[in-house]
C-alpha cells in the first residue's frame, strides 16, 4: 500500500520544497516544468516551495523530507508521528532514501 502513495506528484513536491531551501534557480525551473506537465497548479507549486503540500499525507511527507534534508532530529520524529497517525508510517524509510539521492556532495 505506501508503495502506491508515493506518487511522482509527491516526489516533484519534495523536490520543489528541497530546491526552494537550497535557493537553487536553475532546478527550481526545470523542477516547475515537471510539476505543471503533471498537471499540478500554481497554486500546488507555490505551496511545495513553502514546504507544504494542499494533501494531507504529502504535506507530511513533504515536511518530513524537509527535517530529513536538515537533519532536524526532533521535526524527523514530529512527521513520522504524524505519517503513523495517518497508518503510512512505512513511508518514512522510502522517504529517507529518496532524500539522501538528492542530497549534494559536501565537495567535488
Amino acid at each position: 500500500m505506501t508503495k502506491d502513495l508515493i506518487t511522482p506528484v509527491m516526489l516533484i513536491q519534495i523536490e520543489l520544497a528541497i530546491a526552494s531551501t537550497r535557493g537553487d534557480r536553475d532546478s527550481l525551473d526545470l523542477l516547475e516544468i515537471d510539476a505543471k506537465r503533471m498537471a499540478l497548479t500554481a497554486a500546488e507549486i507555490d505551496a511545495a516551495k513553502r514546504g507544504a503540500s494542499f494533501d494531507a499525507i504529502t504535506n507530511i511527507a513533504v515536511k518530513f523530507a524537509l527535517a530529513d534534508y536538515a537533519d532536524d532530529a526532533a521535526e524527523i520524529t514530529a512527521a513520522k508521528k504524524k505519517l503513523a497517525a495517518f497508518g503510512v508510517a512505512a513511508l518514512a524509510p522510502r522517504l529517507h532514501a529518496f532524500v539522501q539521492g538528492l542530497k549534494l556532495p559536501t565537495s567535488i
